[in-house]
């Protein structure tokens, strides 16, 4: 689908409800040049001269004058001046989904202080186990607890914690049922927290309200430590999860140096990414192999992995690999397809698979090696947060409620050039992110590695 500025207006409950009238609870704290106007300004797409001369030229076939207005732009996130909910009656409900990241407790935390201490909302409710706790007609057979009232006490110090105090889950996405709860419940705002399956069903949501015609707000806050979501420079939780992942490349990489023909194996999360896995191997600047997705894997052939790994080893005398979860998986040609609960297909462990492939080859070549398996995935996803992604979180939670009590709708919190953005969730679900493979990142890590370009 073309990127147009059609696909990237934002949603606002106003439009059929009537324009927001009521003053902002902020107006006595912030100078009014830090609310949006009205319109709000609007942050480029892409910002390289190229792109924009590219742009320029498309205009310029289609009409003789250039605007400005046409090129594909997000609309910058912040304050406004007037909101479209009373806070008085206004009823909040927030979820977390998927799998953890460092960072899901300080966004709540985040959006249920600013909610109640600024805007005045203190109807706030945060809903268990992602999705699955819409299903409101059994929450007190099924869960631990049912939908929590949530104020800043209860919040308070969730942000030295990791995962989520609300609890998640995959999948449960049926718009309908969820609706139904809000419905129930009278909420006007929902804020779904979680990667790709989350936005997508979020989407679904504001679909399912809108053909309702109901005036209730969803907003989504992207989380991934993939980094693999459109439109977001960078996710919360990413920098906590480079960061533990450069410990696992250093203990791999002392047990190589250790021992004779010493292997340091790491498996880092990435499905669809390298992002995660070259990024802390960048950090560490001593890893001999990064293994990512967006390009595939050989391993036979004179430059196939196992014959370059076999001279890196002689020559070196030990090596530290990094591999991404989802890299290699065409290696598990023809096998069965099944998927989670989130659709996606179960990945192979491609680990586990280089491990036994990697010490099958010294053997038949009677070369001796130590290989040292590293498996740290789970350890990356529930830490707390780094110093600088807990400010990020914070930002993130803000954004957030700033859409929703301004009426913006189906919008998640964006991330580009440095500025905080509102895009609409259908233009999120276009596709996923993926590494560079001909940028900076990439091209530093073939400089450090001395890898090949391609395999095989």
């Amino acid at each position: 689908m073309k990127l147009t500025p059609e696909l990237l207006t934002v949603q606002n409950l106003s439009d059929r409800y009537g324009k927001p009238a009521r003053p902002s609870p902020l107006l006595g704290s912030f100078a009014a040049k830090n609310f949006v106007g009205d319109p709000p300004r609007r942050v480029l797409v892409e910002i390289d001269t190229d792109a924009l001369a590219e742009a320029a030229a498309e205009q310029r076939n289609q009409d003789s004058l250039i605007s400005i207005d046409k090129l594909p732009s997000f609309e910058m996130a912040g304050a406004p001046d007037k909101i479209f909910f009373d806070p008085a009656s206004t009823k909040a409900a927030i979820c977390t989904c998927g799998g953890l990241a460092p960072g899901l407790n300080n966004v709540v935390q985040s959006i249920v202080s600013f909610l109640y201490d600024r805007y005045h909302v203190h109807h706030i409710y945060g809903v268990p186990f992602g999705y699955y706790g819409f299903d409101h007609d059994s929450e007190s057979k099924r869960f631990r607890f049912g939908w929590r009232r949530l104020d800043p006490m209860a919040v308070q110090n969730i942000d030295f914690e990791g995962g989520s105090i609300l609890g998640s889950s995959r999948g449960h996405s049926d718009p309908k049922t969820i609706v139904d709860a809000l419905v129930l419940r009278d909420i006007n705002m929902l804020f779904a927290i979680g990667g790709d399956g989350t936005l997508a069903g979020a989407n679904a949501i504001y679909e399912e309200v809108s053909r309702r015609d109901l005036p209730i707000s969803i907003v989504g806050i992207p989380k991934t430590i993939d980094n693999d979501i459109l439109w977001v420079s960078k996710s919360f939780g990413f920098e906590s999860a480079v960061a533990k992942a450069t410990e696992a490349l250093r203990s791999a990489q002392t047990e190589a140096r250790g021992a004779f023909h010493g292997i340091g194996l790491v498996k880092l999360m990435g499905r669809n990414s390298g992002m995660l896995t070259a990024t802390a191997s960048a950090a560490v600047n001593d890893v001999d192999f990064v293994l990512v997705p967006e390009i595939d894997l050989l391993l036979e052939g004179e430059n196939g992995f196992l014959n370059v790994l076999t001279r890196r080893v002689v020559d070196k005398g030990y090596v530290t690999i990094a591999v991404a979860e989802g890299a290699g998986q065409q290696l598990f040609a023809g096998s069965d397809k099944a998927l989670d609960a989130s659709g996606n297909v179960k990945l192979k462990d491609i680990g586990r698979f280089l491990k036994d492939k990697i010490n099958q080859e010294f053997n038949q070549n009677g070369i001796e090696v130590t290989l040292k398996y590293i498996d740290p995935s789970y350890m990356l996803r529930a830490q707390p947060t780094s110093a600088d992604d807990s400010i990020f979180c914070a930002h993130l939670g803000q954004q957030a409620v700033n859409a929703a009590m301004a009426g913006k709708t189906g919008v998640m919190v964006g991330y580009a050039h440095d500025l905080f953005t509102y895009v609409p969730l259908k233009a999120a679900s276009l596709g996923k992110k993926h590494l560079d493979i001909n940028g900076p990142l990439w091209l530093s890590i073939l400089a450090a590695t001395g890898q090949p370009p391609q395999w095989g």
